[in-house]
């Protein structure tokens, strides 16, 4: 199959011989890729708000979840008492026992996934593809 490409290839002839073919493929190129870091830019923000606007209720919940859930009395009985050498790990169990796991965990995941979607937005908006012109007419892909 591949002696039959080349063949055809070589027998075709290109009727479009324009001299300003390669600055037209870096042109479309450019547009390609500046379309695409586009998207990705409004893809990421949308994404980096959206985890914003979840955190809000997500640190709420865990501000009630912590209240209700004794945490405060066990850490004041821990720093209050001075002879906590002979029963500190019944105090450092009670006090990771009463810790709201789930709440802490969806925190501190859409704490990270903003961190990371602002991270990528950063880096769309920091490294833009520009349309540059070159010597002799040429253009040039320039990545700040």
């Amino acid at each position: 199959m591949e002696k039959e490409l080349t063949k055809l290839f070589k027998k075709a002839t290109y009727e479009n011989t324009d001299e300003n073919l390669s600055e037209n493929i870096w042109r479309t190129i450019t547009v390609r890729k500046e379309r695409s870091s586009r998207i990705k830019m409004f893809i990421f923000s949308l994404a980096g708000i959206a985890s914003l606007a979840g955190l809000v209720p997500a640190v709420k919940v865990l501000l009630q979840d912590l209240s209700s859930s004794g945490i405060y009395e066990y850490v004041s009985l821990a720093f209050s008492n001075n002879n906590m050498a002979s029963y500190w790990k019944d105090i450092v169990l009670s006090i990771a026992e009463s810790l709201p796991t789930m709440s802490i965990l969806t925190s501190l995941s859409l704490i990270f996934a903003f961190i990371l979607f602002a991270r990528f937005a950063a880096k769309q908006i920091r490294n833009p593809i520009r349309l540059s012109g070159g010597r002799n007419g040429t253009l040039l892909i320039m990545s700040l």
